[in-house]
């Protein structure tokens, strides 16, 4: 089963609306970074998904000269503030979760794992 972008922006909206701390999320492709839900209108679309594609890209690299074979699980960046987690979602996609530093991180990444462990099954191509 497939979810719709309007469903899928539902179960974000509300995953945003009841874990504190959690600022926005999106979903993007995991091949061009295209973004296919958002939660939030704190943030921009455009720098969404041009951070995406940054984060993603400058992590494949850094494994590919590292290692010959190697499977991205996650980036985060840490900020004074704010946590940015990239998440994988199967194959095809990749969560985008904007948080601030207010609430434990262990909770924040249980919450995450939720969130994820939820819609994977519901994202299939």
């Amino acid at each position: 089963m497939s979810l719709s972008g309007q469903q899928i922006e539902k179960m974000l909206h509300e995953f945003e609306s009841n874990t504190e701390g959690v600022l926005g999320c999106s979903i993007i492709t995991a091949k061009d970074a295209l973004l296919l839900a958002e939660s939030s209108q704190k943030f921009e679309r455009l720098v969404i998904q041009w951070l995406s594609e940054k984060m993603l890209s400058l992590a494949k690299e850094s494994l590919k000269q590292l290692m010959k074979e190697f499977t991205l699980m996650s980036v985060t960046i840490e900020e004074k503030d704010h946590f940015v987690y990239l998440r994988p979602i199967g194959e095809s996609y990749y969560a985008v979760i904007i948080t601030t530093k207010e609430e434990n991180r262990g909770l924040l990444e249980h919450n995450i794992k939720r969130l994820l462990q939820k819609l994977a099954p519901l994202m299939t191509d």
